[in-house]
């Protein structure tokens, strides 16, 4: 019995839902009863974490594996409750980045414990349920340097119990737990190792009580640890033996189930009918995947609940991330000024005043305390040698330092962080006489807010700290920009215009600080959207065009590192690369301040050239020999990869349901016909394949796998997840655009191009095996592109460690002879070519001949 009202108590806590901070609605208790964790929870999703190569890497090196894990990047996604069952996660780290869930998954699945729950895994049920949430702990680790013990935990579960059965039963029901843990086994939930402080030796002694924990548990209990990725990076807060997993920011589809739930669950608490419901639902569904910035917000799950509170309770989405921090900080500002019904000691219901009453202050003064207060702390943590991307912690005597040059000198401080800690959501206690705000992003949001409040050189001021240091105030930088454009367009262009004020041009061999800076105004002006917002305005679209040049002279000759470089190919897609027309399909327009006359074919010569390897070749596969010369008639090739930009002229126009495009095998697997995978001898290489089938069935066969993934999906990035039909039928519609553009091309470039197209001489097809090589090797053996010694930041391969596909074009190192980019590198690509009907053996060897065969489109064969 008594076992069972901790549980009922623990189960209270863990199903509900702390939106009353964000918006009275949910504050009051009948809400709060109605609105709960299970009507909302979307399954969370996790990749792995150290590969074996990190874990051989330096401490020093590991600041990127931590910013790595972040993101949501590393192997393949799965859901985090299902990989939590695995025998190897029986002891488990679980990190993510602020925001990302990791409280509300242990609170998620302390619920589903307690509560004996269904929809458990197996390997879980029957476990008993012992969370802690370790900033609670610290009082129960010493300081002199005693090793930590599994009673240290203990020690903190009993208070734990305590807290909520009183101390006279929490004695006897903690003798009960640990014989109940040890026959039936128990999961040990131990949230927020990064919120256990290093002085004094504490967090090494916790990691030592929960290594003492962990090893004296049997065999049936487990342990799930949860961290920040700073607070894990470094090798010494590590547990041996517990497994690493990184949750991964929300996909699309993630996104719209939370959506979908929230609205069902939060109608009975506004008091919405159906159709209200369901046609919020989709408004905020269809905004967040029409709107890239919106589904940046939404990919990270607390942005996404603030999003969907706000747009619930005030009617509106916010526009971008400056809109969405100032509505909450308004929200949060106000839950200041309103007065709370308390019990005083007798229990009697009584009436605390508001802040302003209180202390005699209006929201706007307290306002412009608090963010004075973030620009201080912000500073301050600039200058820490080992700072990390928390948010700061705030002696109590630097807060009142502040408020006390801006309030009256009788004000009450006790009072003052009474409200701070216990009522405004703004500032929190971390721990005692340490206070936080809730995350770094309103760190510093609130900080641009005073810099734009109090700087009469407002960009200036910015430009001089992000040359000084961009990685730290960088954020700063884009909030500050957002938070003039509040004000008007005007000022946040301005701000952009003071960055980069110079043309590309005309600069002097600019430094990385100048190309990093370079990129960060265009994530600026992709925050600000301003060709949405004013396209018309030409004096605006001058200050982009000038950004948009910049970007494109890092990308085409290669500044900066290949990860920045990527996200910079990214942002000047986003923003509209003039590498390509977007009136002609966004094929290329311009390379290297050239015009693309063919739209980025580009001519290959007749002649010979040395195909496959020789013999000896350590690297080379067998089908590759032997090495051969071979004469090929020319040709023209794409200078890129195709795009996603370029594909999608493809999909909207139609192109799936056009069975003129498809070849007629093409068109049966667009109707739901699957190949026959009987010829693949090897079992466990066939059932990849069938289940590579399986997951695309006839009604996901009208665009590519992964169109919809926000990671793939960036304008300039090469199209994935098509098929070789695909790739056929989309090479079929644009020879049939170019043909009707070939007339009005002639009546200006009477080149050879042009003329064979319109003679249908030329035709747009996918490359022969043969094709392709010479137009990546050139007439020479090379071995790659550039030559014969492999350079690593010549093309986007597993040696450089990006893990994910990248914008075309951004290695110009790693160029073929005739100009062509990416074809090392970065995507496999189809050809035209027949691979044969025996997947172990190439069926069509070398020498390469033309006509065996090999190139019939309507076989039915591996490719």
């Amino acid at each position: 019995v008594q076992m069972q009202a901790y549980y009922r108590s623990l189960a209270i806590e863990c199903r509900r839902l702390p939106l009353g901070v964000v918006d009275p609605n949910f504050a009051d208790p009948l809400s709060q009863d109605n609105l709960s964790l299970n009507d909302v929870y979307t399954d969370l999703h996790v990749v792995s974490g150290l590969t074996p190569e990190e874990k051989e890497e330096k401490k020093g090196d590991m600041r990127a594996w931590g910013l790595r894990l972040a993101r949501g990047e590393g192997g393949e996604r799965i859901e985090l409750l299902q990989a939590i069952a695995m025998p190897e996660a029986r002891l488990l780290t679980l990190v993510g980045d602020p925001g990302s869930g990791k409280t509300t998954f242990t609170n998620y699945l302390t619920y589903l414990l307690t509560e004996e729950s269904e929809g458990l895994p197996e390997e879980l049920k029957g476990l008993l349920p012992v969370r802690l949430v370790l900033r609670h702990t610290a009082k129960y680790l010493p300081a002199d340097g005693t090793k930590g013990t599994a009673g240290m935990l203990w020690d903190a579960i009993q208070a734990e119990i305590t807290s909520r059965v009183g101390s006279a039963t929490a004695q006897r029901l903690l003798a009960f737990l640990q014989t109940e843990v040890g026959e039936r086994g128990g999961l040990f939930l131990l949230d927020g190792l990064d919120e256990v402080p290093e002085a004094d030796r504490r967090r090494k002694c916790l990691l030592e009580a929960i290594q003492d924990l962990a090893i004296n548990l049997p065999l049936r209990s487990r342990v799930l640890l949860t961290a920040r990725p700073y607070a894990y990076a470094d090798p010494k807060w590590r547990l041996p033996k517990f497994a690493l997993l990184a949750l991964a920011p929300f996909n699309e589809k993630q996104v719209l189930g939370f959506v979908k739930r929230w609205y069902q669950a939060v109608s009975p608490v506004m008091g919405w009918d159906e159709n209200t419901t369901a046609n919020r639902s989709v408004r905020l569904a269809q905004g967040i995947r029409q709107k890239p910035y919106l589904a940046d917000l939404a990919s990270r799950p607390l942005l996404l609940t603030l999003m969907a509170t706000l747009d619930s309770s005030w009617g509106k989405l916010p526009e971008d991330r400056a809109d969405l921090y100032e509505e909450s900080v308004k929200l949060l500002l106000s839950r200041w000024q309103r007065g709370r019904e308390v019990r005083d000691e007798k229990g009697d219901l009584t009436w605390e005043p508001s802040i302003t009453k209180a202390l005699g202050i209006g929201e706007e003064k307290i306002r412009s305390i608090v963010e004075k207060l973030a620009y201080e702390t912000h500073l301050r943590q600039a200058g820490e040698a080992e700072r990390n991307g928390d948010s700061a912690d705030i002696p109590r005597g630097e807060i009142l330092d502040v408020f006390c040059a801006m309030l009256p000198e009788d004000f009450n401080a006790t009072l003052l962080l009474n409200y701070l800690e216990t009522r405004s959501g703004l500032l929190m206690g971390r721990r005692e006489n340490i206070y936080a705000f809730p995350h770094r992003s309103f760190q510093e949001y609130l900080t641009a807010c005073h810099l734009a409040s109090t700087e009469q050189n407002f960009g200036t001021k910015l430009r001089n700290l992000i040359y000084e240091d961009l990685d730290w105030w960088r954020e700063v930088f884009l909030l500050g920009v957002g938070k003039k454009r509040l004000g008007g367009l005007g000022g946040a262009v301005g701000v952009v215009s003071t960055l980069l004020s110079q043309e590309v041009s005309f600069a002097k061999k600019p430094s990385n600080k100048d190309w990093r800076a370079a990129g960060l105004a265009g994530e600026a002006l992709l925050e600000m959207r301003l060709s949405e917002r004013a396209p018309e305005e030409q004096a605006f679209q001058d200050v982009a065009d000038r950004v948009r040049r910049w970007l494109v002279k890092i990308v085409e000759e290669g500044h900066l590192p290949p990860a920045q470089r990527l996200k910079i190919g990214d942002t000047l897609g986003r923003l509209g690369d003039p590498r390509f027309d977007k009136d002609q399909f966004c094929l290329p327009a311009f390379w290297q301040n050239k015009p693309e006359l063919n739209l980025g074919f580009v001519h290959i010569p007749a002649g010979k050239f040395i195909m496959g390897s020789k013999k000896g070749d350590a690297q080379a596969y067998d089908e590759e020999r032997p090495q051969h010369k071979l004469e090929l008639p020319e040709f023209y090739m794409a200078r890129y990869p195709v795009t996603n930009a370029q594909y999608r002229f493809f999909v909207e126009a139609g192109g799936y349901a056009e069975k003129k495009y498809w070849t007629e095998a093409g068109w049966a697997w667009r109707e739901g016909a699957n190949f026959d995978l009987s010829v693949i001898k090897n079992e466990e290489l066939r059932e990849i394949y069938q289940r590579n089938l399986d997951a695309r069935p006839v009604e996901k066969r009208h665009q590519p796998y992964w169109w919809d993934d926000l990671q793939w999906g960036a304008p300039t990035r090469p199209v994935v997840g098509v098929s070789w039909y695909e790739s056929m039928a989309y090479a079929r519609w644009l020879d049939e655009k170019l043909r009707e553009l070939s007339s009005e091309k002639l009546s200006r470039h009477r080149n050879l191009f042009w003329r064979g197209i319109a003679r249908g001489k030329l035709q747009v097809g996918l490359a022969t095996e043969a094709q392709w090589e010479k137009a990546a090797r050139g007439g020479k053996a090379l071995r790659w592109g550039w030559g014969n010694k492999w350079r690593e930041d010549h093309a986007n391969t597993e040696e450089l460690n990006l893990k994910e596909t990248s914008p075309v074009g951004i290695f110009p190192q790693g160029g073929s002879p005739y100009g062509l980019l990416d074809m090392n590198g970065n995507i496999w690509e189809w050809t035209h070519s027949r691979w044969g009907k025996n997947f172990s053996n190439a069926d069509y060897k070398y020498p390469y001949q033309t006509e065996d065969g090999r190139e019939d489109e309507n076989a039915a064969d591996f490719r």
